[in-house]
């Protein structure tokens, strides 16, 4: 188990227990002591986990990200106007990747009588494209998250990865977990980092949905360089330098209202 997926599951486990031994993490992982401990000092250092002697515990205050509902009920109101702003992007007979996402379930909510294509790898989003007859809906194949039990329900691995592969599309509405100016959009989850590139390469366009609570943060492996993206669209909290910075990478900063 390489160092991405072992954090991922040690953050899995500390989610669901509040906290944890480094001497039960080793046993479990099969690692050694040592290793752990290194890995819980990287994940301190991303504001993941607080480290306590022994062990580590959940982040005081923090917020899931495994949980679809701890997110979706954070930074509502911004999350909101973002999709309001993406909207904006979307034209009659559009074909869009709507990647799985707590600011890119809104958008598709948000949207009313234009027709489009939607793909997506996330069924929640799915389930709500479902209701609107004016939207043709693709959903990739693949395997349902290990996370469906806290309400992550994307899909991810080589068959969504080869379905992505097959189409063109207009725009990709793109979801990070964090945005680091030096490393770029990362996520958790090695899988999900390869099904988000499969969505980059199909799209001509790639606009990335994300509330500035996620700026300035690190996760465990990027997905895209800031060059990859076209437009980032984020919430008003955004600082005049954040921009001048994000715009130095040829990337046009949308600020929603």
């Amino acid at each position: 188990m390489n160092s991405v997926k072992r954090m991922t599951e040690i953050l899995r486990i500390i989610d669901e227990t509040g906290s944890a031994e480094v001497t039960e993490l080793a046993d479990q992982l099969h690692v050694t002591a040592k290793t752990i401990r290194l890995d819980l000092d990287k994940m301190a250092q991303m504001d993941l986990v607080e480290r306590v002697h022994g062990g580590a515990i959940l982040k005081k205050n923090g917020s899931s990200i495994f949980r679809v509902q701890s997110r979706q009920q954070t930074n509502v109101s911004e999350k909101g106007s973002i999709a309001q702003q993406a909207l904006s992007h979307i034209n009659e007979n559009d074909i869009l990747i709507v990647d799985g996402g707590s600011t890119t379930l809104p958008l598709v909510e948000s949207l009313s009588d234009q027709r489009v294509t939607v793909m997506t790898n996330d069924l929640m989003i799915g389930c709500e494209a479902l209701k609107k007859p004016n939207i043709d809906l693709f959903v990739t194949g693949g395997k349902i998250s290990s996370h469906r039990r806290e309400g992550v329900y994307t899909l991810l691995g080589r068959d969504a990865e080869q379905m992505l592969d097959k189409y063109k599309v207009h725009k990709l509405f793109l979801a990070a977990t964090a945005l680091d100016l030096e490393q770029g959009l990362m996520v958790y989850s090695e899988d999900l980092a390869e099904t988000k590139r499969a969505m980059m390469r199909a799209a001509e366009q790639i606009i990335c949905l994300i509330d500035y609570s996620k700026f300035h943060k690190q996760a465990f492996t990027t997905f895209a360089m800031l060059e990859d993206i076209n437009i980032i669209i984020t919430d008003n909290r955004i600082p005049k330098e954040d921009i001048q910075a994000l715009e130095k990478h040829g990337i046009t900063v949308e600020v929603a209202p």
